[in-house]
C-alpha cells in the first residue's frame, strides 16, 4: 500500500485553521508513514505518561486527618501548601512531560497530521497552534 501524506502543509494551515476533523481509524493508521506513526505513538506513550504523573500527585492531596501514606510512610500534609511541596518534583516532571507533548504536537502538525481530530483537540488542549 502507497503512504500518503494525509495533511496540508504549516504555512496553509497558519492561514487557513485546521480542516475538518478525520477520526483515526485502521484504515487512516495503515496508510500513515513512519514518520506520522511515530509521532501518534509518541504522543500515546506521553499521555499515559501524564496520566501517571497526575495520579501521583492528586494521590497526595490533603486529607481530613492531615496524614497520607506514602510507600508505606506516613506524611503530614494538612493544606495546600504542604501538597505543593510534597509533590513539586513530580510536578516538575509533568511540566517536561507537558512540554514533550507540545514538540510531539508541533511536529504532528509538520508532518501532516493536522485532519485528525485528535491532533487539533490537543493542540487546544495544550495551547499549540496551527
Amino acid at each position: 500500500m502507497e503512504k500518503k501524506d494525509l495533511g496540508i502543509d504549516r504555512e496553509k494551515l497558519k492561514k487557513e485553521g485546521f480542516p475538518e476533523p478525520v477520526p483515526i481509524t485502521e484504515e487512516l493508521i495503515k496508510s500513515l508513514t513512519r514518520e506520522q506513526y511515530e509521532v501518534l505513538y509518541n504522543l500515546k506513550v506521553l499521555a499515559e505518561e501524564e496520566k501517571k504523573l497526575c495520579d501521583e500527585i492528586n494521590a497526595r492531596r490533603p486529607t481530613q486527618s492531615g496524614i497520607i501514606m506514602e510507600g508505606g510512610a506516613l506524611t503530614i500534609c494538612e493544606d495546600e501548601d504542604d501538597w505543593k511541596v510534597i509533590t513539586l518534583g513530580l510536578r516538575a516532571k509533568l511540566e517536561r512531560v507537558r512540554q514533550r507533548i507540545k514538540e510531539n504536537l508541533e511536529k504532528a502538525l509538520d508532518c501532516g497530521l493536522a485532519h485528525l481530530g485528535l491532533v487539533q483537540r490537543q493542540c487546544a488542549n495544550y495551547g499549540v497552534k496551527p
